[in-house]
């Protein structure tokens, strides 16, 4: 099925390229090709808040930096490095809300994974050279396709399709052993309309943890044929992902004892006592991505966009398990060697997956004088295999080799239809009007890692309207307003969790009331902006603070919670030397009513759960009338100096700040990170060569005071029959100052 999808998508590109021998147009190639994410993207008059990063400013800080890190700046916005460095695991949070709330697309897409509803920025490696734009959107945003939008959309764009033929080369040096590499030539166009582009990729670094190390590459290639009469991109795109696992965390005990850079991953004692480490205990993921878009005018006020898209993903993770039971955790007899019989033994395991996401995407934009409408279909599927297999074990009597010991499969199928436009009631008012309706279908079947049986099927249908009006009262000053309602569906991991638990904590869909109300100001050499949020929910889904053995963040439904802030930027030019610019954004994020819940335990001697008269295990718990929302800063805020004393020379000094954050919802100093504050220093410097060609160099120092702190963190707590609790949790320490340089040549 696989090959049979690559084979239609090069099929009907070379079909559509026989049809388009015509002379080109290139006023009208150009506006097909930017309207290719139209259906995702929010414009001058949207009545909502966001924020565009061009191709120029990516190309300014992309200095070693991961998407988060590259847009942790704008306002709301806070960044964290799982590895401490952000060249392995990078993740983002906006207004507080996780990853898996942020929707994500790829030149109009769906990038997002179905099942975890995330995009893992470490499975595309230096995604940030591809890429022509970025647009954020806080809060519901304009996302019509994909996983719901809780927090924010992220539209991204890539590059390509310059009219003349270039070349690139580009090189990276940096704390850590960090070294990036990438080169990239493009066509221009032939005298057939045929564009043909690609880029390469390499990461490696040893990370700021321990066993913190990367080893990544990524290729990129695309066809695009442009005439005035359609517009068609084939986009293949490859990531090879290396990394070693950090997703534990160090404890503060461990911290204390062996340093920030303590990482307990892959450690275990050898029969002498000895403490070693199992040297590939590392995390692998193989993505490949196939784009197939195509834009055509129907007519002078209509133009027709049909995409297709194909993600395929196969990647493992590897663990030794130290003296673990063979009967409970996987199924298998105790072994018996030299007459001894060994219940328990050293494991290496892998943990494995393989998944293929289709989608098909139809999508009509009508614009006329007064109106611009958008109108479109969506159908995707997802395929999902998750294995675990035993590679060795310590005492071995007749386990074969590559012992499976656990499969599960998953199926999720969404339609959706949506149907939004903007339509301007006077010179000065428009109004924006949208509504979506998802269908969803979500199966799976067999035992998970634990051996439990995790055999579900889910259904949800969702209808989710959006409304505003954006006043343009004259060139200086702009008001907007806008309502939108959305629904979201669970998490693969919460659903089975929940299943896990008996069903008494089933895990439901959330719905969100989003009121967002906002002012623009702009004079000359001056802009301002302040936007104010009132984000109304119902049974949102929360993290606990517990981990699972993945290091995913478990999640449960609260049946009442908001979040509410006003955010305010502006930038100031008063030279074409200097420019400041800023935000800051203040936020009050509660739990009403919240009940927390705690296993219990005998004794911390024997951590034999308390069951009830059926068996099932007791649990104790805590209430509170009203309570902080996890990982939900009161105030992040950022600021930027820059300073260009000749054309082609700047040097930009950048701070950002987070407050306090709790990492569980029980407003518990003793489970808070600190507030935190950055500054980096950057300066670049371009040099044009008598061929025409550019050599841009670039340094940054990074973390500059060398503040020491934690990012993000997990807690778990157990309570015992006498009324004493034992409490775990695990830090992310992010690195201190650390200086990484890029050079490039353009020709």
């Amino acid at each position: 099925m696989k090959k049979g999808f690559l084979f239609i998508a090069s099929w009907s590109l070379a079909s559509c390229l026989l049809q388009a021998q015509t002379s080109n147009d290139t006023t009208h190639v150009v506006n097909l090709a930017e309207v290719e994410v139209v259906a995702v993207r929010a414009g001058g008059r949207t009545p909502m808040a966001y924020s565009d990063v061009e191709r120029e400013q990516i190309a300014r800080e992309n200095v070693g930096k991961s998407i988060p890190a590259l847009l942790q700046s704008l306002p709301s916005v806070v960044a964290y490095f799982e590895d401490g460095l952000g060249v392995g695991y990078t993740s983002l949070r906006v207004r507080g809300t996780d990853a898996t709330r942020i929707h994500v697309t790829l030149n109009g897409m769906p990038l997002n994974n179905p099942e975890s509803q995330e995009v893992y920025w470490v499975n595309i490696p230096d995604l940030n050279s591809h890429l022509q734009s970025i647009q954020l959107q806080r809060g519901v945003g304009t996302s019509s396709n994909g996983a719901a939008a809780f927090g924010a959309s992220l539209s991204l764009k890539t590059a390509g399709a310059p009219a003349t033929a270039y070349g690139e080369a580009a090189t990276t040096w940096g704390g850590y052993n960090t070294r990036m590499y990438s080169v990239a030539t493009g066509s221009g166009a032939l005298s057939s309309g045929l564009h043909v582009d690609a880029r390469y990729s390499s990461v490696q670094s040893d990370g700021y943890l321990r066993n913190g190390k990367v080893n990544h590459y990524s290729f990129q290639t695309s066809l695009t044929h442009a005439t005035d009469k359609q517009w068609v991109k084939l986009l293949y795109l490859r990531g090879v992902q290396h990394t070693g696992i950090t997703w534990e965390g160090v404890s503060p005990e461990d911290m204390a004892a062996f340093g920030r850079r303590y990482n307990v991953a892959g450690q275990y004692t050898d029969e002498a006592g000895n403490i070693r480490y199992y040297d590939n205990e590392t995390d692998n993921y193989f993505s490949d991505i196939v784009q197939l878009l195509y834009s055509r005018p129907l007519s002078r006020r209509l133009t027709l966009h049909a995409n297709f898209s194909y993600n395929h993903g196969f990647g493992y993770y590897e663990n030794y398990k130290a003296d673990r039971k063979l009967q409970d955790a996987y199924g298998l007899p105790p072994q018996t060697i030299e007459g001894v019989v060994h219940s328990r033994s050293d494991v290496i395991i892998r943990k494995n997956m393989e998944n293929d996401f289709y989608v098909a995407q139809l999508l009509l934009h009508y614009t006329q004088r007064r109106l611009s409408l958008n109108a479109g279909a969506m159908y995707s599927r997802y395929d999902g295999e998750h294995f675990g297999t035993i590679l060795w074990v310590k005492y071995n009597e007749n386990i074969t080799d590559n012992y499976e010991w656990n499969r599960n499969d998953a199926r999720k199928e969404e339609g959706s239809v949506f149907i939004k436009g903007e339509y301007e009631i006077t010179p000065q008012l428009t109004a924006y009007a949208d509504i979506q309706a998802r269908v969803i279908g979500y199966d799976f079947a067999g035992a998970d890692d634990d051996l439990m049986d995790i055999t579900d099927r889910n259904r949800y249908r969702f209808v989710n309207p959006k409304a505003g009006l954006f006043a343009h009262l004259n060139q200086h000053h702009a008001l907007y307003a806008s309502w939108a309602m959305m629904h979201r569906e669970p998490l693969r991991a919460d659903l089975k969790e929940a299943i896990k638990n008996g069903g008494d904590k089933r895990i439901t869909p959330e719905q969100m009331h989003d009121v967002e109300v906002g002012y623009t100001f702009s004079y000359r050499t001056f802009t301002a902006s302040a936007n104010a949020y009132y984000m109304r929910y119902k049974d949102q889904m929360v993290q606990t603070g517990k981990l699972n053995d993945i290091g995913y963040k478990l999640m449960e439904n609260v049946p009442e919670s908001y979040r509410a802030g006003l955010e305010l930027q502006a930038a100031w030019t008063p030279s074409g030397c200097w420019r400041i610019e800023g935000n800051i954004a203040v936020s009050r994020n509660r739990i009403l009513n919240y009940t927390a819940y705690y296993d219990l335990y005998d004794d911390v001697d024997n951590y034999r759960p308390v069951v009830d008269a059926t068996g099932r295990p007791q649990q104790v718990t805590d209430s509170y009338t009203s309570t902080d929302i996890s990982f939900s800063p009161a105030v992040v805020a950022a600021a930027a100096l820059t300073f260009s004393p000749v054309k082609r020379w700047n040097i930009t000094a950048t701070a950002k700040y987070v407050d306090k954050q709790y990492y569980d919802n029980t407003s518990n100093d003793a489970n808070s990170l600190p507030a935190y504050y950055l500054c980096n220093l950057a300066t670049q410097y371009e040099w044009t060569l008598p061929t025409g060609s550019c050599i841009r160099a670039q340094l940054s120092l990074h973390n500059i005071f060398n503040h020491l702190y934690n990012a993000n963190a997990w807690v778990a707590t157990d309570r015992f029959r006498d009324g004493s609790s034992a409490v775990y949790r695990g830090l992310f320490p992010q690195a201190g100052a650390n200086l990484i340089g890029k050079v490039s040549l353009e020709f």
